[in-house]
C-alpha cells in the first residue's frame, strides 16, 4: 500500500472531468465567522513562515479555489463536513480529516449547501531558500486529529486579543509548529534531520561540530549544510541556535532557573555569549523576556 492509501480517507466523491478548468475563487461567505492571527499581529509566526492562523465556522459560500498558490496550508476539520479536491475529484472531509496543500499545485475546498463546516488552518507563505513546509507533489487528505491544534490556535488568537504577551504567544506558535510537522511529517522527502534534530534537542550542552552533527546524520558536513539550508534556511550550527533559543527561552518562561544555569543547559559556558545570542535571536534579553513573561 502506498502512502497516499495509508493516509487517505474520505466518504463519497464526485468526478470532475480531467480537463478541468477551475476558475480562481477565494469566498469566505457571508455566513462565515473567523478568528484569525497574522503574522503581523503575532511576529513570532513570521519565525516558522507561518503568514496567517486561525479558526473557521463556514456555512455555503465558504469556496477556495487556487490553481498556481505560492504557499502550503494544513485545514483539519473539528466538525460538520466540507467538500476538498484530490486528485481531479471532490472528496467529503469530516472530522478527524485534514487537508494538505503543498505550494504551486491546484487545490481547492468548499462548503456544501445547507452544509456547516468548522475548520482549523495554518498557512505558511513560502519562501525560495526554504523547502516547503508540505513536500507532497499535490494535495492530500490524512487522518488527524483537530483538538491539539484547535486548542493552541485558540490559545494564540485570546493571547494575542488579551495578554498580548510576547513570551506567551511564542510558546503557543511553537506549540502549533510542532503540531503541523508531526502531521506533514510523512511527506518530508528525507527524515534523516528529524532524527538528527530530535538527538541534537536532547543534549543541547554538548559543544557540537559541524562533523560531529554529520557523523550522527550519516552525512558529510557539506551535504549536511546544503540540506538543512533546504529545509530550514539555516546552516546546521544556526540550527543547533534555534534549538537552544528556544529550549532557553522555554526554561526562562517555566523555571526560576538563574540565567547563568540557564546557559549552562543550553551549551553556553560564558553566560555574556547566552545573554548576547538569545537577545539577537529572541528580540529581548534573557532577563527582559522573563520579565515579559511575568507582567
Amino acid at each position: 500500500m502506498d502512502t497516499f492509501d495509508l493516509y487517505t480517507f474520505s466518504i463519497g466523491f464526485t468526478m470532475l472531468p480531467l480537463n478541468m478548468n477551475l476558475r480562481e475563487t477565494h469566498s469566505v461567505g457571508v455566513n462565515t465567522r473567523e478568528w484569525m492571527v497574522s503574522a503581523q499581529a503575532c511576529p513570532a509566526l513570521a519565525r516558522y513562515n507561518i503568514h496567517l492562523t486561525g479558526v473557521s465556522e463556514t456555512k455555503f459560500g465558504f469556496e477556495f479555489i487556487r490553481n498556481d498558490p505560492p504557499m502550503s496550508q494544513l485545514m483539519a476539520c473539528v466538525s460538520g463536513e466540507g467538500e476538498v479536491l484530490v486528485n481531479d475529484s471532490w472528496k467529503t472531509c469530516t472530522e478527524g480529516g485534514a487537508y494538505l496543500t503543498p505550494p504551486n499545485a491546484l487545490h481547492a475546498y468548499r462548503t456544501p449547501k445547507d452544509g456547516a463546516w468548522t475548520v482549523c488552518w495554518v498557512m505558511f507563505g513560502e519562501r525560495g531558500q526554504r523547502a516547503p513546509v508540505i513536500q507532497s507533489n499535490a494535495p492530500v487528505l490524512v487522518r488527524l486529529d483537530p483538538r491539539p491544534l484547535l486548542s493552541a490556535i485558540n490559545g494564540l488568537y485570546w493571547e494575542s486579543v488579551g495578554g498580548n504577551e510576547p513570551a506567551v504567544m511564542h510558546h503557543y506558535v511553537e506549540l502549533i509548529q510542532l503540531l503541523v510537522a508531526r502531521a506533514t511529517q510523512p511527506w518530508h522527502s528525507d527524515d534523516r534531520l528529524w532524527r538528527l534534530w530530535e538527538k541534537v534537542d536532547a543534549d543541547l550542552g554538548r559543544n557540537w561540530t559541524l562533523k560531529d552533527l554529520g557523523k550522527l546524520a550519516c552525512m558529510s558536513g557539506e551535504h549536511l549544510r546544503r540540506l538543512c539550508q533546504k529545509q530550514t534556511g539555516r546552516s546546521p550550527l544556526e540550527q543547533v541556535t534555534f534549538l537552544r533559543m528556544r529550549r532557553a527561552a522555554s526554561l526562562l518562561s517555566t523555571t526560576p532557573y538563574k540565567v547563568e544555569t540557564i546557559s549552562h543547559t543550553v551549551g553556553y559556558e560564558n553566560s555574556f555569549a547566552f545573554s548576547t545570542a538569545f537577545k539577537r535571536w529572541m528580540g529581548r534579553s534573557p532577563s527582559e523576556y522573563r520579565a515579559a513573561g511575568k507582567s
